[in-house]
């Protein structure tokens, strides 16, 4: 038997939310919506579902042109940054920037008495445009396929778009998904990344254990050198 043939992009995880979010409005749209309640984030129902705190962007909100056009978004941001980074890692993006946001709005309920629904993939898109801007921010997109603009105001624009879409001042809480996604980008993975390409010959790692192996034998390394005498090259060079 043949296999599956693959989904274009090469970006499984990216497919597998769009798919989720498809299958969500369809389940919505035939009257199935009250069976998805539980996954739906609201910051008053925290401790009672704190599993919403990842599940919400399975969730579709929207008409079906919000569906299709978010889908289309996450698959060209989010699927950049799957390709660029692997399933696993992209995964691990998802999850802190989801988290973030969901625990950021929380934080502002409590503190505002104002509360706030989570539902979705608009958050975690925003994110991707976030994380990609920062890492390709001179780029020049066409805004509705017309219109050119530099993937940094991209950026600010999701910035600015996040910050509207709650009462205020919830919307200030939200952003914290998009700082992590920032984070995620300047100080975490994209970071790593750069500094492996930066030294070609060393592996890239984030496994403390390796990074600290590595720091102690570029320790001894450096002290061996110190320790070496003048004396024993000059008669290094008398040798035949």
């Amino acid at each position: 038997m043949d296999p599956l043939p693959r989904l274009p992009g090469n970006c499984p995880v990216t497919w597998a939310l769009i798919a989720a979010n498809a299958a969500s409005f369809v389940i919505t749209f035939v009257g199935g919506g009250a069976l998805l309640g539980p996954l739906i984030f609201h910051t008053a129902t925290t401790a009672a579902s704190p599993w919403s705190v990842l599940t919400y962007p399975l969730v579709a909100s929207g008409g079906i042109l919000w569906v299709l056009l978010g889908g289309y978004m996450l698959w060209m941001f989010g699927g950049s940054l799957e390709r660029g980074w692997g399933a696993r890692d992209y995964l691990v993006f998802l999850v802190v920037v989801s988290l973030a946001t969901a625990l950021g709005l929380w934080v502002g309920a409590g503190l505002t008495g104002r509360g706030a629904v989570l539902a979705g993939s608009a958050m975690v898109l925003a994110a991707a445009v976030v994380a990609w801007s920062a890492i390709n921010p001179g780029v020049r997109l066409l805004l509705y396929f017309a219109i050119p603009i530099e993937a940094r105001w991209l950026g600010v624009a999701s910035v600015v778009l996040v910050a509207f879409s709650f009462p205020f001042p919830l919307g200030l809480f939200a952003l914290a998904g998009l700082g992590a996604a920032w984070w995620y980008v300047r100080r975490g993975r994209y970071a790593a990344l750069r500094l492996g390409r930066e030294r070609p010959g060393a592996r890239l790692t984030l496994n403390p254990i390796a990074l600290y192996r590595r720091w102690r034998l570029k320790r001894q390394f450096t002290r061996l050198m110190r320790n070496a005498s003048p004396g024993d090259d000059a008669d290094r060079g008398r040798l035949h």
